[in-house]
């Protein structure tokens, strides 16, 4: 399972240039706890996360910001990417392509994907977690599973 597969693809992100007032409201308001900051060609640039906003003083998210920022590809595999999260002690990492945000892979999107139910295209048995290799009842091979997934409720339906 790839980053692609479990990614949110709405990402709420603020400008460097924003006020620390405005990316206080816009985490309060979608309910999340880290925006990916990018500059105005959309270029991401750092993250602001409640710990940010909590420990560092300033007026504009550029000031405040965390610059080191761990970024994945759509391709990257969900196990690393469970690593990287774990092993570096952060709640979500950027999906990027070309320097730009086109996803968010968080701790909750990897949870999710492991409560994840698979339903065999051969013999319709049901496994649970992430994507077996093969039917634990009729032996068909992983790509003829299809996945009903406990999707995220979207930013925009909140």
């Amino acid at each position: 399972m790839l980053a692609n597969d479990i990614m949110t693809r709405e990402v709420i992100t603020i400008l460097e240039d924003a006020s620390v007032d405005d990316a206080v409201r816009r985490l309060a308001e979608y309910q999340i706890s880290g925006l990916p900051v990018v500059n105005r060609r959309g270029v991401l640039c750092g993250i602001v996360t409640e710990a940010d906003v909590l420990a560092r003083s300033g007026d504009y998210v550029g000031e405040i910001m965390t610059r080191r920022v761990i970024t994945v590809s759509q391709e990257t595999d969900v196990n690393l990417i469970a690593q990287l999260l774990t092993g570096n002690r952060i709640k979500r990492v950027p999906v990027v392509a070309n320097g730009l945000v086109i996803g968010v892979v968080s701790r909750a999107d990897i949870v999710r994907a492991m409560a994840s139910r698979w339903v065999c295209g051969t013999c319709g048995a049901i496994h649970l977690g992430m994507m077996p290799l093969t039917c634990e009842v009729c032996g068909a091979p992983g790509q003829h599973f299809s996945r009903e997934f406990p999707r995220r409720m979207e930013i925009t339906s909140r």
